[in-house]
């Protein structure tokens, strides 16, 4: 096979499954390792990390990677790329640090909270490579690599986890680890098509970007405060312990949006050719398969964590987790919208609506606000679990709604 040939949807869908796979499983493992070797308060701490860094890194990411796999234009090259996510790295360093330095944590919260914003930093990095390689269609350099970076997470935080039982020195080991696997493999991968690999800081270039890409940094930061700003509320109500039991199981969501992204991600470029061309009944066609996808995942959660849910979480984890099986119901009802609107955001990238984006994050970070002010005080885990419920509707809504629109106003102008 040539290695720098374009792979079949179906050849691309496959690896990238497999990669997003094995690394969504590498994180889930890490809640896992740190219920096992630790506690839900170092559950809770990790947690925290995540729900405070998440908005950051999704920010100052621009969706850098989406804005490559659709660029049929080739307007921008990766050195452009590439600079851009060295400098936004280190808007999100200050960026976290500004937060520690006013939000009142504890000196061993900031330092995790601060290794959790550089093993996001690591993994960008490799994700500006991967865009370049999605625009190429080869997901199975992407997936190789995510294979190799959620066995190796597996293997360092479980053994640095088991030797030391602190959480500060895996997350060290971990970003060590990460930086590693960018340098040594996702670097000599891309060259592959680009021989000159230097990272561009043309001002004009970086300029024009940011203002291209700013739109959709902001959607995926509205999106993560989203999905984060529950968690932040029950750390900040009821501690860090109930912070850890809520993050565990609602972190299955996200390994059921594994397989979510992977098939957006993989349909993202041939969306954004068939809308470039005007094909809109393929469009359309391949849109309505995503969203029955998403709604059959959905459906099977539901029905699985009925069924099987406290004895789930009783193996994952322990039996003091499966005393919350009702909280896996409603997260995996919140999951069902959340597939959906995932799907729908894909369409709304690929059809290169950019500025629409965040006016539907910002209003479903309101709803969102609202609801966890409103729900979580009152009823706790299931308040916050009924919170995700909301904004995943929300979403779904507002997201469909505009892909309507703009369908049937580009029918129009034919």
């Amino acid at each position: 096979m040539s290695k720098t040939r374009q792979l079949s949807l179906k050849e691309n869908f496959s690896w990238n499954f497999v990669g997003s796979v094995v690394y969504s499983a590498s994180q889930f493992f890490i809640l896992i390792l740190l219920a096992k070797f630790g506690n839900p308060v170092m559950v809770g701490l990790y947690s925290i990390g995540l729900a405070i860094t998440a908005p950051i890194i999704m920010l100052t990411n621009l969706q850098l990677r989406q804005i490559q796999a659709t660029d049929t234009s080739n307007y921008y090259t990766f050195n452009d790329y590439f600079g851009l996510r060295i400098i936004s790295g280190i808007v999100a360093i200050c960026i976290t640090l500004v937060i520690l330095a006013i939000g009142g944590y504890d000196f061993k919260k900031s330092i995790i909270i601060l290794l959790v914003a550089l093993t996001k930093i690591m993994d960008s990095y490799s994700d500006v490579i991967y865009g370049q390689l999605q625009q190429h269609e080869r997901m199975d350099y992407i997936g190789k690599s995510r294979v190799i970076k959620g066995v190796l997470t597996i293997v360092v935080m479980g053994i640095t986890l088991f030797i030391t039982r602190d959480l500060i020195n895996s997350l060290i080991v971990l970003t060590i680890t990460w930086f590693l696997i960018f340098w040594i493999y996702d670097k000599r991968k891309i060259k592959l098509f680009i021989q000159d690999i230097k990272p561009s800081f043309s001002y004009s270039k970086l300029k024009q970007l940011v203002i291209l890409a700013l739109p959709l940094g902001i959607v995926l930061m509205l999106g993560s405060l989203n999905t984060n700003l529950p968690r932040i509320f029950v750390d900040k109500f009821y501690g860090e312990e109930m912070l850890g039991y809520f993050a565990s199981i609602a972190y299955l969501l996200v390994v059921g949006n594994t397989f979510v992204q992977s098939v957006g991600q993989a349909a993202s470029p041939r969306l954004a050719k068939l809308y470039k061309n005007r094909q809109f009944d393929k469009f359309k066609k391949i849109m309505l398969f995503l969203m029955l996808i998403g709604l059959k995942i959905g459906l099977f959660a539901i029905i699985i964590s009925i069924v099987l849910g406290e004895l789930i979480l009783e193996i994952i984890y322990d039996s003091s987790y499966a005393d919350y099986n009702h909280i896996l119901v409603l997260v995996m009802v919140a999951s069902t919208f959340t597939f959906l609107s995932s799907f729908l955001g894909y369409n709304i990238t690929a059809m290169r609506l950019f500025k629409v984006q965040p006016i539907i994050g910002l209003v479903s970070l309101i709803i969102t606000l609202v609801s966890s002010l409103i729900l979580i005080p009152t009823y706790g885990l299931v308040g916050a679990a009924y919170t995700l419920i909301i904004g995943g509707i929300a979403q779904c809504i507002l997201k469909l709604a505009v892909t309507l629109f703009n369908l049937k106003r580009s029918n129009n102008i034919i």
